[in-house]
């Protein structure tokens, strides 16, 4: 149950705290006073997308917190989720900067804000002036009755089968589209693999052949140069050079032999001699060993011209042509598996199939037996909502679709989504002897209502929601009609704390505990306030609300109370 409401800069509000209380909490107060406002700032801490204009004017951020007095078990599986210790009580507050970026808390630990919108269903069932507008759509017809019948785990069932049938069998026709695509992608791959693989590079062998080409193209000139150099160093030219080394050496000997402290001069000038010969002999060997042969050259030519065909259209060198060729290997693999792969999805999606036909089938089956008595059961609020002519139907039916399923006892395959095979229509008639026709077509707005209003407390007798909040459920609704809906919201407020916001008198004698919101101004500035009420001051807002501040409306909002609590004690 909801027990407090802290508010603090948001909207027109300063700073409100209300303390809520068990059965029917009654908020009134002039149009304009900014009611719903309050409501907009629960809605916010239970996970509504927030937004600037959240701050009020002239602060730097909102804050709204909402204090549980327990623990839902939906709520402590979300809490699971999320890391956060359950606790005797929940609290839960969220933060807006004027950005409109904004901070979530549960029991003071930081969390997503998505943590409170999945707390928020768990919590407090909020309904506000726009709803009445989805009792028109089917699929929330469907969410109605389902939840009416307690079909709600075998809805969540299907809708994972059905999300993941549509995943796989889209994912398989994906691949079936592309096959054309596919079979030419593989021939111009398969070409290049075999292309790549005919050559049987090495990486690095592009950069080795261009140089043993240069080395073979110039082996005359190297194997000159290298003679050269040999001879020089050996004095076999014609002009012979004198013998450094040998001159050195001599001269180094001498020296030693007059003075001690020269041997190492003497030591190195042998070594110096010693390499000039190996230095000899090393280019004898070179111009040796390098030998022009034109068919060799030949070869390298004919093997570079190989190469650079290849990283003309794969890469700048061997190795960019080997990894591109792997590549393409891969890539080869992975088409060449995609048949493959349509049939374990085609088989994948079968199975699922065959798991999803009985699935829906027997949903269907338990919503034809929960919609007669959701019928007879809204018929019956209804009556006592002073539409006793009113006859209310819950019709549910099927649609053909050559991709749906094959389901026993249609002739045709039968379209699905996430919520099943079936298609709602809640039909009404609200005169005797009129055809009953879908709502949007016959439905006034205080008609719309009171059917929402009899779908509440219908609902609110399977539902395990503790808090529900009705923000003008009375719109529409005449002040002959507004005690009997004061009846219905007090009758949900025996097993749910009830917060309604309403402008008619007769509802709000039925109040438990009573708010009035205010606006004023001060320094130009408007401000909402909030503040409770209790006995005599009860009277003067009824009668206010009445339209008749006087003697005579005080004894009018006093026997409106006194007829309320009449009708309370009686049940």
């Amino acid at each position: 149950m909801l027990r407090h409401v802290s508010v603090r800069d948001f909207a027109l509000i300063d700073a409100v705290d209300v303390a809520l209380e068990a059965g029917m909490n009654v908020l009134t107060g002039e149009t304009g006073a900014g009611k719903s406002i309050l409501i907009d700032a629960l809605a916010l801490v239970l996970g509504r997308r927030a937004h600037p204009a959240d701050v009020r004017t002239g602060a730097s951020r909102a804050f709204v917190e909402a204090v549980f007095d327990t623990t839902p078990r939906g709520a402590a599986t979300v809490l699971d989720a999320y890391g956060v210790e359950a606790d005797e009580s929940l609290i839960l507050s969220r933060e807006v900067r004027g950005t409109g970026r904004s901070t979530a808390r549960v029991n003071g630990r930081a969390v997503p804000v998505r943590a409170l919108a999945s707390l928020g269903p768990t919590l407090v069932d909020l309904h506000g002036p726009s709803e009445h507008q989805s009792l028109f759509r089917r699929s929330q017809q469907l969410e109605y009755l389902d939840r009416f019948a307690g079909l709600m785990p075998q809805r969540i069932a299907v809708a994972e089968l059905a999300r993941e049938l549509r995943a796989t069998t889209r994912k398989a026709d994906d691949l079936r589209q592309k096959s054309r695509e596919t079979a030419r992608e593989i021939d111009l791959l398969t070409f290049q693999v075999e292309e790549i693989e005919a050559v049987e590079l090495a990486a690095g062998e592009d950069e080795q052949l261009r140089a043993n080409r240069i080395v073979l193209a110039n082996a005359e000139r190297l194997q000159g140069l290298a003679n050269q150099a040999a001879a020089r160093l050996q004095g076999e030219t014609p002009e012979p050079a004198p013998d450094i080394f040998g001159a050195t050496r001599e001269a180094a000997d001498a020296m030693a032999a007059l003075d001690p402290s020269a041997r190492p001069l003497a030591e190195q000038a042998a070594q110096l001699q010693e390499l000039g010969t190996d230095l000899a002999l090393t280019f004898q060997a070179y111009a040796e060993s390098v030998e022009a042969d034109p068919a060799q050259l030949q070869q390298i030519d004919d093997r570079l011209g190989q190469i650079d065909a290849l990283t003309r259209k794969y890469g700048d060198a061997a190795a960019d042509v080997i990894a591109y060729g792997e590549e393409a290997r891969a890539r080869l693999a992975a088409l060449e598996r995609g048949d493959a792969q349509i049939e374990v999805l085609q088989e994948r999606a079968a199975r699922l199939r065959d798991r999803l036909i009985p699935a829906v089938t027997t949903l269907s089956a338990d919503r034809h037996r929960a919609a007669g008595a959701l019928a007879e059961a809204v018929a019956e609020q209804l009556a006592d909502l002073n539409m006793p002519a009113a006859e209310f139907d819950v019709s549910l039916h099927r649609q053909a679709d050559p991709e749906g399923l094959p389901v026993e006892g249609e002739p045709e395959p039968v379209a699905f989504d996430e919520s099943g095979i079936d298609h709602v229509d809640f039909l009404l008639s609200v005169n005797a002897g009129q055809p009953r026709r879908p709502l949007a077509e016959v439905a006034s707005e205080g008609e719309r209502s009171r059917i929402l209003l009899g779908l509440k407390v219908v609902l609110a007798r399977v539902d395990e929601t503790p808090t529900l909040v009705f923000d003008e459920i009375d719109v529409g609704v005449g002040p002959r009609a507004g005690d009997i809906v004061g009846q219905k919201l007090a009758a949900l407020a025996a097993w749910r704390q009830v917060l309604c916001i309403t402008h008619l008198a007769p509802v709000a004698a039925f109040g438990d505990s009573h708010f009035v919101v205010a606006k004023s101004d001060m320094d130009g500035v408007s401000k909402t306030e909030v503040s409770r009420v209790d006995g005599a001051q009860v009277v003067e807002e009824i009668a206010a609300m009445s339209g008749a501040s006087t003697a005579a409306g005080r004894r009018v909002a006093r026997d409106l109370l006194t007829s309320a609590q009449t009708w309370k004690r009686e049940q």
